[in-house]
Order: C-alpha cells, then sequence, then structure tokens
C-alpha cells in the first residue's frame, strides 16, 4: 500500500480584504498623499470603484433617500459575515432612479430589499452602503476631488 500526501507547501488562497477594511485603512493614514496612496493601491477593486461611484457620481441618484430601522450586526468579526458589498454593489441597481429594476418595485419592497441588504451585511459595509445610498461620505478626507484625482474618468463633478 502506497501513502501520498498533498504538497503541504502548496499556496492557500490570499485573504480577499473586505470594502470595510479598505476604508478602514484609509481613515487610519493622516495625510492626503498617505489617502491617495491607499486609493491608488486599491485602484483594481470593481466593488470599491463602483461604491465610490455611487457615492460621488453626481449622474447616480437614487430611490433611497433615509436610512430604515434594521437590527446592525456588531458581534460578527470584519470579513467573516454572511454577505460582502462585493456581492451587494453589482445588484444595487434595484435602487437607482429610473433604472428598469427599481422601476417594478413598490416603495414598501424596495424598504424590504434594503433592510436584507443591510442586516446581511457587517456594521461597517452596511454603514458605507447607506452613505452611497445617501451620496455623503461619512470617510474623514475621502472627497470627490481627490476621487477624481485617483480615477479621473470615472465620472464628470457636477453631472
Amino acid at each position: 500500500m502506497v501513502i501520498t500526501t498533498k504538497n503541504i507547501n502548496m499556496q492557500t488562497p490570499a485573504y480577499t480584504i473586505t470594502v470595510g477594511e479598505i476604508i478602514g485603512e484609509f481613515e487610519k493614514v493622516k495625510t492626503r498623499q498617505l489617502k491617495k496612496a491607499v486609493l491608488e493601491k486599491h485602484k483594481g477593486v470593481p466593488a470599491f470603484q463602483h461604491l465610490l461611484r455611487g457615492i460621488f457620481d453626481p449622474k447616480v441618484q437614487w430611490t433611497i433617500t433615509e436610512e430604515p430601522d434594521y437590527v446592525k450586526d456588531v458581534e460578527t468579526p470584519e470579513g467573516a459575515e454572511p454577505n460582502t458589498l462585493y456581492q451587494e454593489l453589482p445588484n444595487c441597481s434595484i435602487f437607482v432612479k429610473g433604472h428598469p429594476a427599481s422601476a417594478k418595485l413598490k416603495p414598501q419592497r424596495t424598504k424590504e430589499l434594503l433592510i436584507q441588504v443591510l442586516e446581511s451585511l457587517g456594521d461597517s459595509e452596511a454603514s458605507l452602503y447607506m452613505q452611497m445610498l445617501k451620496k455623503k461620505s461619512k470617510v474623514k478626507g475621502l472627497t470627490s476631488k481627490l476621487v477624481l484625482e485617483v480615477f479621473p474618468n470615472m465620472y464628470k463633478e457636477g453631472g
């Protein structure tokens, strides 16, 4: 009988940083230059770009104007939640004014879907999602001007 073992030196997949952790990294650095470097470092993360566009692009208008009551997940460690912005941001068109997906929804159903999304996300990512829908960043130093320096073709300021 031959016993074989798998190569224990095989690489394991790298941990994927959450969008909330990217923002946390951004908030930890103090200077504008370092904040810009964090944006540059994560420039290739589509979900991060989508969040920034959702917050700052004046052409993107949301049907949501206020945060609904929902149960916040403050116990699950960051990155261990059942859902992340990586899954939710591509589906947020249901909250975009004028989008065919949002046109089919009644206001009550829209609110129910938003609550489901928020409750499935960790606290920091749920907060970011609501900041996007309200078009108001609460992240110190995260401005449209800085975003456009790193992503010059993402959108045009002023519509």
